[in-house]
């Protein structure tokens, strides 16, 4: 830990000069047990810029709608799991907002994939300017496979995780797929060396190289610099504080696939910008039809969009893909039809449930007891109205 620490100060002295760090540096440094909060693990790392930042009003005692006993419940649970950040906010208001474990309003987090939903947010900026479209094969956006069958697969395939390219389980070390994608200094090379063992659009199978590509695609259509299209087209205008993207080394990629790290803050408000159906405030920051689009059950898992999760129909297990022995629960059927929610690895959510006025954030330790639908049906069952 001393070791990745010295190499964020470096970073941090010397900006874009730095060097970065190499795979076995990384892989033997990394803070497992830490994951989640300790983001200065995350180098090279690459700010993407907020703007004036947008603070929730609060909700005055007894007028959110929901009832003390819920709140109290809900806290109590999030603290038993080893929650850091627990906000609740009823039709823009926050009603709870609690932190722990020494943590603050300015603490920032990695909540691991829930990146994956902001990527999708910044393709519906992208799509509205027609920069690209969900039926672009990736062909015409990666010239490494411009003469390459896998160049076929379509860019919606990606966000629906469709794409028939193969990324089977393994076990850990520095050769593994999993290992090389989130270590490795070129981790573009790593994903365009997937091969294809499935056609297009013909499986749903939960990859963090779809979301790499799907990345790697939209960045070649806006120019190159993601981090700079995120601030400028979402980040920034959203009202959210600075936050950073891990590389894979100075200049080089994105982790696309996971690695924003921010405040609970900055993830309420994209949850409230899902809410809202895109909007924010009186502006449309992404487009309604896009964010209905992401939104919709996917042509081949109804409980997943596009880079986004659905909590209906009921799932009692979730499943990840056939190859994936790992399972989410979720008890009980979520209390309204409408639930959409972000999944970090180790219970980081985020839930909007628009019919009800509903945003929550979750953000903490892994919680191996976790339920998907136990934390918004208590707040779901606490509503007067």
């Amino acid at each position: 830990m001393r070791r990745m620490l010295g190499w964020a100060l470096l970073l941090a002295a010397t900006g874009v000069q730095a060097q970065t760090p190499t795979m076995a540096e990384r892989m033997a440094a990394f803070p497992r047990d830490r994951s989640v909060e300790a983001v200065e693990a995350y180098v090279p790392a690459q700010t993407v810029r907020g703007g004036a930042v947008r603070t929730l009003a609060r909700a005055g005692p007894g007028n959110a709608g929901i009832s003390d006993a819920a709140l109290a419940e809900a806290q109590a649970l999030a603290e038993k799991g080893g929650a850091h950040a627990l906000i609740i906010a009823r039709n823009g208001k926050v009603v709870l907002e609690r932190y722990w474990n020494g943590f603050g309003a300015g603490s920032r987090f990695s909540t691991a994939s829930m990146h994956k939903t902001v990527l999708a947010l910044a393709y519906g900026r992208a799509v509205q300017q027609r920069r690209i479209a969900l039926a672009n094969p990736l062909a015409r956006l990666l010239p490494e496979w411009k003469a390459d069958a896998r160049g076929g697969v379509q860019i919606g395939q990606l966000l629906e995780m469709t794409s028939g390219l193969a990324f089977p389980p393994s076990p850990p070390g520095p050769g593994a797929p999993s290992a090389r994608l989130f270590f490795a200094d070129d981790i573009r090379a790593v994903a365009l060396a997937v091969p294809q063992d499935a056609p297009p659009g013909s499986r749903f199978a939960y990859s963090n190289i779809d979301s790499q590509l799907a990345g790697e695609a939209l960045a070649n259509a806006v120019g190159g610099n993601y981090a700079r299209w995120l601030s400028r087209e979402l980040w920034a205008p959203l009202g959210a504080a600075d936050a950073s993207l891990f590389m894979d080394r100075v200049g080089g990629s994105p982790h696309y696939f996971c690695c924003l790290q921010a405040r609970a803050r900055d993830w309420l408000l994209v949850g409230e910008l899902l809410r809202e159906g895109g909007k924010l405030g009186k502006r449309q920051l992404v487009p309604a039809d896009w964010i209905a689009t992401m939104t919709a059950p996917s042509t081949l898992n109804p409980n997943f969009g596009k880079q986004i999760w659905r909590g209906s129909p009921h799932a009692p297990l979730r499943r990840y893909s056939a190859s994936i022995a790992m399972t989410i629960p979720a008890a009980e059927p979520f209390l309204a039809d409408d639930v959409l929610f972000i999944d970090g690895a180790g219970a980081q959510r985020v839930y909007a449930i628009p019919s009800k006025g509903l945003t929550i954030v979750r953000i903490g330790r892994p919680d191996s007891g976790w339920d998907d639908s136990r934390l918004p049906n208590i707040i779901l069952r606490g509503l007067a109205g």
